[in-house]
């Protein structure tokens, strides 16, 4: 094991030695330090849905396409793509829109090929980064609140149509953290707005310049650049995550996996 991909002490690599558990390994490594990376692994469709199961129960689906053990982040070049498409991501916490609890999510690079930079999945310590937060960001978040206008209505069918507020921190039980997203960048194919809740433009864009300044310090950030065979786990609860723009020439399918942790499994996860 190598530890940290962070200087805040974010994940654990992981050898893809037969003898380990990998799911158990991958679980335990992901809620102890907030992701688990393996490289070199060989999986097909049916062996990372077998994958997905091991790890927890996959979570009530509630999206407009895929299924929550397997959904193909294929790079799509069709305009109306946000999620599934080909412009960046920012951090953002997993099943926020919907209010599904998420505690694992699981990707596989099956295909990538993209210029440095490009394509790459970004997951910030948000534990950390919550921990040494300035006081005027903790309290916008803490005690003002955000709210979010969705705007891929095809993969988030379910939301409501006008601006609603979602709380900014959970605790499912198993970690109090935060619940969230930074905005677009300008210019991009938009999946969703957020505000600050009774703040004007100028408040909200002062805010998130801050936040998102901060949350993307190399203090708390990991930038993943895919290989093949990449297996990356992360605790959606401990973290968050987001995305670059891919290339115009780029090639990305990853794999993604959606799981929660049973109680029986929560009891366990630092066995492995």
């Amino acid at each position: 094991m190598t530890l940290s991909l962070t200087p805040s002490g974010l994940g654990l690599v992981l050898d893809p030695s037969p003898t380990n558990n990998l799911a158990s390994a991958c679980r335990s490594a992901a809620t102890r330090t907030g992701a688990a990376l393996v490289r070199g692994l060989d999986l097909d469709e049916p062996a990372f849905q077998r994958l997905v199961h091991e790890l927890g129960d996959t979570v009530e689906h509630k999206f407009g396409e895929g299924r929550a053990d397997l959904l193909k982040l294929n790079a799509s070049a069709d305009e109306g793509k946000v999620v599934t498409g080909r412009g960046p991501l920012p951090l953002h916490t997993d099943g926020i829109l919907v209010g599904e609890q998420t505690d694992l999510i699981v990707l596989y690079a099956s295909e990538f090929r993209d210029e440095p930079g490009s394509g790459e999945t970004t997951v910030c310590d948000q534990l950390a980064a919550w921990a040494e937060m300035p006081d005027d960001l903790r309290q916008t978040i803490e005690t003002v609140g955000l709210e979010y206008l969705v705007e891929d209505r095809g993969y988030f069918p379910t939301v409501p149509d006008d601006w609603y507020e979602i709380p900014t921190v959970r605790d499912y039980g198993r970690v109090r953290s935060l619940n969230l997203t930074l905005p677009f960048p300008a210019g991009a194919n938009h999946g969703w707005q957020v505000r600050v809740k009774g703040g004007d433009q100028t408040t909200t864009d002062t805010f998130f310049t801050q936040l998102s300044d901060f949350l993307h310090r190399p203090r708390f950030l990991y930038q993943h650049r895919w290989q093949v065979g990449d297996l990356l786990v992360i605790d959606n609860q401990r973290t968050l995550h987001g995305r670059t723009a891919i290339g115009a020439d780029g090639v990305r399918l990853l794999l993604r996996g959606q799981v929660t942790l049973n109680t029986a499994r929560r009891d366990d996860l630092h066995a492995a």
